[in-house]
């Protein structure tokens, strides 16, 4: 489902952002540009997706209920005013975000376009990982697109990516967000989100591109898997109180494309570079990685021009890890 009635939206968010406050029958007909009584059948069709609205003559319209799940129109509504964002397809439950989306590339949809869903029954991180995937409770999303780019463009991808939601997220909650190279969003050596980009194309160029990420908004520790509870966070977690998931959703989103298009414009080399240090997770801490059946420990010391992780051993050997797993240690 996509939400694409720019007035109803705006409707919307004016109560949303009303936060359970009253606004005036005068107000919301303006946000139509039409008559107040057009107010009322505009969102009379938003009460079958979970919303419900109170009216009190001479003091107008309040949202008394609205749904704890993602949802396409809330989170159009918090999209509005920002610049165009593409397609947002909206699914209760898919297998994966990243498979869905490769097989709506795979039968010529027009792209790009985001595929969202509030639960994914199959869903993966690197290396076919599970990517512990419950309802109502975090985003999992993917961005796909068809650049046409040479693969060299690809290398620094999702460390960009990742670098920019971890800057705007910080930004948005006031808090420090790192990335532990390759691909995951971390706060004080806990997991807090995971990426997974995948592409398609011939030996000089990307053709089909897909961004996945998975990120945890509302889990309390309590609920994690026992696997998982003592290594991954959540944005509740780390601020002390549960999010609006469909304002999360939407800055996501925000954060996702606004990096999408300085990718496509050209070179993110330089702000990635200006913006790496503050966020590295790894930098000077003691680890050990894994990369083609070979172990090595070490310090990580940032990165090189490849975007490849730099580990530097007991012996003061430097290594160059272009892939593989890496994990923190309490020693070198």
């Amino acid at each position: 489902m996509s939400a694409t009635d720019p007035t109803t939206s705006a409707l919307l968010k004016a109560l949303l952002t009303a936060q359970g406050g009253y606004v005036s029958d005068g107000e919301l007909a303006r946000q139509t540009g039409g008559a107040r009584e057009d107010v009322r059948c505009r969102l009379e069709p938003l009460q079958s997706e979970g919303f419900r609205f109170e009216r009190v003559a001479n003091r107008g319209y309040r949202l008394t209920q609205k749904p704890t799940s993602l949802n396409a129109w809330a989170t159009a509504a918090f999209l509005l005013g920002q610049e165009e964002i593409p397609e947002l397809i909206f699914l209760s439950s898919i297998d994966s975000t990243n498979d869905h989306a490769a097989r709506l590339l795979a039968q010529n949809y027009d792209a790009p376009f985001f595929v969202v869903t509030n639960e994914q029954t199959k869903g993966r991180g690197r290396m076919g990982r599970k990517w512990h995937s419950p309802p109502s409770r975090n985003l999992y999303l993917s961005f796909a697109s068809r650049p046409r780019v040479k693969q060299d463009r690809i290398r620094h991808f999702t460390l960009w990516m990742g670098a920019r939601i971890a800057r705007d997220l910080g930004q948005w909650l006031g808090v420090n967000i790192g990335l532990k190279w390759p691909n995951d969003l971390y706060y004080e050596g806990r997991k807090l989100g995971g990426m997974l980009t995948e592409t398609r194309g011939d030996a000089d160029t990307v053709r089909q591109l897909i961004f996945g990420i998975g990120l945890n908004v509302n889990q309390r520790r309590k609920d994690w898997p026992a696997e998982l509870g003592d290594s991954a966070t959540s944005l509740r977690e780390i601020i002390g109180q549960s999010l609006d998931l469909n304002r999360a959703n939407a800055r996501l989103i925000e954060s996702v494309w606004s990096a999408y298009g300085h990718f496509a414009a050209g070179s993110i080399r330089r702000p990635f570079e200006d913006l790496w240090p503050g966020l590295d997770a790894l930098r000077g801490r003691s680890i050990r990685a894994e990369m083609g059946g070979e172990v090595y420990s070490g310090i990580a010391s940032g990165l090189d021009d490849g975007g490849s992780l730099i580990v530097k051993t007991g012996s003061g050997k430097l290594i160059a890890l272009h892939a593989g797993n890496v994990r923190l240690t309490t020693t070198v």
